[in-house]
């Protein structure tokens, strides 16, 4: 259990400014699970310097709404392994999971070690990236991309990349 000087600081890290470079990639993550316990619909979008757009949009099995935000933030991470993205910034609207991963190790969330744990993993394969918490209202797209997943009884892809004229899709 996190002590209140750890909550404290992961919650003034949560809110802080990170310089970025030209080169940063900029990411949103958002899970929704309808009923909460119920099905989990998983989004993100990563947006590259030069314009590049991906969209993560599926459903994820069952559980609950922080099963579902870490779930986003788990496949987000994914696809930015298999960049092997240089820099990454993640914003996400749940204080719960954004606080998780910021605090001291050991110190996290009862019931969701398992994918914090997950989300540290594949933290450390990438050079650089920092997780920060935004508000509901500026993290839009992530939420449209989850609850699209949750209502749409089709599969969806996983993930589809649109990128500026005369690039070539992955």
């Amino acid at each position: 259990m996190s002590t209140k000087p750890e909550k404290a600081r992961a919650e003034k890290l949560a809110l802080q400014k990170v310089p970025s470079s030209p080169a940063a990639w900029r990411a949103w993550f958002d899970g929704s699970a309808h009923p909460n316990p119920g099905r989990i619909g998983i989004g993100a979008l990563l947006q590259g310097p030069q314009g590049e757009r991906i969209e993560i949009s599926r459903r994820a099995g069952y559980g609950n709404s922080g099963d579902a935000e870490y779930l986003a933030l788990i496949a987000l991470l994914e696809m930015a392994v298999k960049m092997r993205l240089p820099e990454l910034l993640v914003f996400g609207d749940s204080q719960v999971v954004v606080h998780d991963v910021l605090l001291a190790q050991g110190s996290g969330a009862k019931g969701l070690e398992a994918h914090r744990e997950k989300v540290g993993a594949l933290m450390a394969q990438l050079a650089q990236v920092n997780v920060r918490w935004v508000p509901r209202h500026r993290n839009g797209e992530a939420d449209r991309l989850s609850q699209r997943a949750v209502e749409n009884r089709e599969e969806l892809v996983a993930g589809t990349m649109c990128q500026p004229p005369g690039m070539q899709h992955l």
